[in-house]
């Protein structure tokens, strides 16, 4: 039968001996049936009796049987692919990398590489946040981009909306009104960026999690974070749609990361962006957080149809600062992840690397598998996508109440999807009915046991969004944001 992911775990065999003619023919039916319930195909090897082999991507439905009850073939198998032990790129930091050595057995690396070994398509990632700086392991690997920030002066680059999506800093100085501290600048959409697609092999810096990316750089978060409008624009044309003002973007995305949020209920005019991006066949992809908190609280996480990222570290155990809940889907590496990011304090230096922990650099590896998932098996829906990153997920230790449904598995997502068949009737079960209102009997593992995963926030500085009053109150910032748009500070790492 199918293991727990959906896939035969082993090559069923047929062969003509009379000795184990009726055993052999039960097992046949057997893995006929799960093959069919589970619509999937595999590689197979169909040994004929006068020695002649063919070698064949077989659908079980229709080909498996005449193949195997045929007189002149001698057995059929699963042509199983094999790897080198371990893996290694010539990158001077890639030894740093925990997550590649360190997180279950080299799975981001036997996935970069399976993924596209039967192809060298190229997946659009768009990564919605502070934007994106000249960085020497990422340069060859980016396309387009576009400034959505709209107010100049969050924006300081002189004015507004444009198509230069270059990284001005976030750092505080007296000069910003909304962020008069003495913070530095993160430079965290270069990090992200470089966690999903650094070069490798290019004996410098790091590795990305996926190969043959190219990034989107979409430049919506300042020194005063981003408001909800900017955002869900920016997301709504790194799909590919239509916005105002704005050309269309050359590079439509397939997966889309935002790792930024608030705490506050899910915008109308965000879930329209993200609802429209969906339809065009893009997974978007959601970091929870960092305020060790329930995630439902939290905007955008709370809306439908995202996927909602939490951050284990290299013990395998829910991040400390993660948020958790109900409806968090996935977790992934978030501690001490080392990328690409810039040596300067306030504007731009030199590119360099250097670490981070959150939720952010989860959400980075999901959606580098999301990426590789398509490269595997690009006609895949995104409800798909996030069912597989899902159900191959392994438990991890969860310290609270209700957890995620694991930690991913790049290599058996990216499995699972070679064997997938394309549906565009399949539905996920989200556990978000309506903003920040988890389903019951979701299948969530609940806590203080390795049985799944904890969804994790991160603290956000917002001074804004609804807190946790009356219903009034909260109808009344609804108001208030759909008038004038409410700002979302991304999370700090």
């Amino acid at each position: 039968m199918a293991d727990a992911s959906g896939r035969m775990p082993v090559a069923y065999l047929y062969k003509e001996d009379k000795r184990t003619q009726g055993l052999s023919m039960r097992l046949l039916v057997l893995a006929l049936a799960a093959f069919s319930a589970a619509n999937i195909s595999a590689n197979f090897i169909i040994k004929y009796k006068d020695g002649s082999v063919e070698k064949s991507k077989i659908n079980p439905s229709s080909q498996f049987t005449s193949y195997a009850l045929s007189d002149d073939v001698e057995y059929v198998e699963e042509d199983l692919r094999l790897f080198a032990n371990g893996g290694e790129y010539n990158d001077t930091y890639y030894s740093s990398q925990w997550h590649f050595s360190n997180y279950l057995d080299n799975t981001f690396y036997h996935a970069r590489e399976y993924a596209t070994s039967e192809s060298d398509v190229r997946i659009n990632v768009a990564v919605i946040d502070t934007g994106i700086t000249d960085h020497f392991d990422l340069n060859s690997n980016v396309v387009g981009g576009y400034d959505f920030i709209s107010d100049p002066d969050n924006s300081r680059d002189g004015g507004g909306r444009d198509s230069n999506p270059n990284d001005e800093g976030d750092y505080g100085s007296p000069s910003t009104s909304c962020n008069s501290g003495t913070n530095a600048s993160t430079w965290h959409g270069t990090h992200v960026a470089g966690i999903i697609g650094a070069r490798a092999n290019n004996s410098y810096g790091v590795v990305g999690a996926a190969k043959n990316i190219n990034l989107v750089p979409v430049r919506v978060l300042g020194a005063c974070g981003g408001l909800t409008s900017d955002i869900a624009d920016a997301l709504r044309w790194a799909a590919g749609g239509s916005v105002s003002g704005v050309p269309t973007n050359p590079n439509p995305a397939r997966v889309i990361n935002m790792s930024l949020g608030a705490r506050g209920s899910c915008s109308r005019y965000m879930q329209e962006s993200i609802d429209f991006a969906r339809s065009k066949g893009v997974v978007v992809v959601v970091a929870t957080g960092n305020s060790n908190a329930d995630a439902s609280f939290y905007t955008p996480s709370n809306c439908r149809g995202v996927l909602r990222v939490g951050a284990v570290g290299t013990t395998r155990a829910r991040s400390s600062y993660s948020n958790y809940g109900r409806i968090v889907d996935i977790a992934a590496p978030g501690d001490s992840i080392l990328s690409t990011v810039n040596s300067g304090q306030s504007t731009q230096g030199t590119a360099v690397f250097s670490r981070m922990n959150g939720t952010s650099m989860a959400a980075g590896f999901i959606s580098a598998t999301a990426a590789m998932i398509f490269q595997a098996n690009p006609s895949l829906y995104p409800d798909q996508v996030r069912d597989i990153i899902t159900k191959t997920a392994v438990s991890f230790y969860c310290d609270r109440s209700a957890c995620a449904k694991g930690a991913v598995d790049a290599y058996e997502a990216v499995s699972m999807a070679f064997s997938t068949t394309a549906n565009a009737n399949f539905r996920y079960n989200d556990p978000v009915l309506v903003g920040g209102t988890a389903a019951l009997n979701d299948g969530y593992s609940s806590g203080k046991s390795s049985g799944g995963a904890c969804g994790t926030i991160e603290d956000v500085n917002s001074g804004s969004g609804s807190g946790s009053g009356s219903n009034m109150l909260v109808g009344l910032f609804l108001i208030i944001a759909i008038i004038i748009g409410h700002r979302v500070r991304f999370m700090k790492p």
